[in-house]
């Protein structure tokens, strides 16, 4: 339910992402003298983030925080299994008072479940926000650099296909992001 959420905000903001570009792009093609001469750029983030030193160590640690909350979550998850099992073999035996209690201790460990369960979903979020935060702005720098000295008057970002997708297409000759990523690399090995 959380992911569909995130995923038509992501949808949305992508959207409203896409009309700025559009409109831009209309300015410029629109405004005598500019529209003509606009040089436009692509980078792909996340073939930075797969294809630079920083951004693998980047990954790697995230997905170890990941698999340790995801541990978390299975231990948890088996302990509402086990408790389950415990309950419908002891069914036939109980009261219905004693019956009502089990029940009702089990819906409060599956809502402490479902809670910590976002408050972890909250942490891997913060935690993602931790460490991408200063490898984006770098990305950004750099990409700024490259835009400046080759005079690119627009760089765009190009994700991977699907859903809220902004660019589907783009010559290889205007795409930066083999040169942002050799600049990266040559800059963390300084």
């Amino acid at each position: 339910m959380l992911s569909h959420h995130r995923r038509r905000a992501g949808s949305m903001r992508n959207g409203l992402l896409a009309l700025c570009v559009v409109s831009v792009l209309a300015l410029a093609y629109g405004s005598p003298g500019w529209g003509k001469d606009l040089t436009i750029g692509v980078v792909e983030p996340q073939k930075v983030l797969d294809g630079t030193k920083e951004g693998k160590k980047i990954k790697e640690a995230l997905e170890e925080y990941v698999k340790a909350r995801q541990r978390m979550i299975e231990q948890e998850e088996d302990d509402l299994k086990q408790k389950q099992e415990e309950m419908a073999k002891q069914d036939a035996v109980l009261s219905p008072q004693a019956k009502q209690e089990k029940e009702e201790a089990f819906r409060q460990r599956v809502a402490t479940y479902q809670s910590h369960l976002q408050q972890l979903e909250g942490e891997v979020q913060s935690k993602r926000k931790e460490l991408l935060g200063g490898f984006t702005e770098r990305i950004e720098q750099v990409v700024r650099e490259i835009a400046e000295k080759d005079k690119i008057d627009l760089v765009l970002e190009k994700g991977d296909s699907g859903v809220g997708t902004l660019i589907l297409f783009s010559q290889s000759a205007i795409n930066l992001t083999d040169r942002v990523i050799q600049v990266l690399d040559g800059k963390s090995a300084k």
